[in-house]
């Protein structure tokens, strides 16, 4: 039985495309002046960190789409042979106003992305540490597909830490309780997504490449999937998920894998 299991997984993991975003211009980390993809994490660039996470669950079809200092990427990764891995790269398209919308309707119009093929979406700025959650995604991807006919699912935090400090006043508007950064108990989208062809060719039809304005799939696509009862989800403790959006977090990760040799030993 558990053989049969595995080979269920391996085979559906040679179904499956990655599409990594790297065309990011990392704004809230200031002027970095290089792809954000190639800054360091422990020593190492986070593009190393994402193709190595999910190269390790099986996955050896990857397109980058790449944008703002793409060519650094390129350059690094190349074929991906050392990876393991099969690299195919699509630029941003020469619009303004990009956005992941328009990226990824790029990519499958110049026929990178295989319309027939499921994709697992994500991002190089996003850790994770749980070393097998693309298959436990892949997993229940596809239970929901069988079951609910669902058309993707989103990977969610069940909490987040809110960056601000929290009041409760009252009526005098006196300050009565206080918290600095509390943990708010809500679904928050971690940006791994999995998508179905079905899904993916929906891009074609909702995203106008150009649109005078950045156009976001996940503004067009999910809210559809979601009205229409398409949008499954699966859910994972906040602390497996390290977020890296501004200098602080990346510190902030950087502390973290460092206190933990199982990762930093990589």
């Amino acid at each position: 039985m558990k053989r049969n299991v595995l080979k269920l997984i391996e085979e559906e993991v040679k179904k499956t495309q990655v599409l990594v975003f790297t065309g990011g211009l990392a704004k809230r980390m200031g002027m970095i002046n290089r792809a954000k993809a190639m800054l360091e994490l422990c020593g190492r660039p986070l593009i190393d960190w994402c193709i190595e996470y999910y190269s390790s669950c099986g996955f050896k079809d990857f397109i980058f789409l790449i944008g703002y200092r793409g060519e650094e990427i390129e350059e690094y990764i190349g074929s991906g042979e050392r990876y393991g891995i099969k690299a195919v790269y699509v630029r941003d398209p020469a619009v303004d106003k990009v956005g992941k919308g328009k990226a990824l309707k790029n990519a499958i119009e110049v026929g990178a992305v295989d319309t027939e093929k499921r994709a697992l979406i994500c991002f190089p700025d996003d850790i994770f540490l749980d070393e097998t959650l693309p298959l436990k995604l892949l997993l229940h991807h596809i239970e929901g597909v069988k079951k609910r006919g669902i058309l993707a699912t989103v990977v969610f935090a069940t909490a987040i830490e809110y960056p601000f400090g929290v009041g409760k006043l009252d009526e005098n508007y006196m300050v009565i309780k206080f918290e600095e950064k509390p943990i708010i108990k809500i679904s928050t989208s971690t940006g791994m997504y999995m998508l179905e062809p079905h899904a993916i060719k929906m891009i074609e039809e909702l995203v106008d490449i150009n649109a005078p304005f950045s156009i976001e799939f996940e503004n067009v696509l999910l809210p559809r999937l979601a009205e229409n009862r398409k949008l499954y989800a699966l859910t994972i403790p906040r602390d497996t998920w390290i977020p890296i959006n501004t200098i602080k977090e990346l510190e902030r990760a950087e502390n973290l894998l460092r206190n933990s040799s199982k990762h930093y030993s990589k």
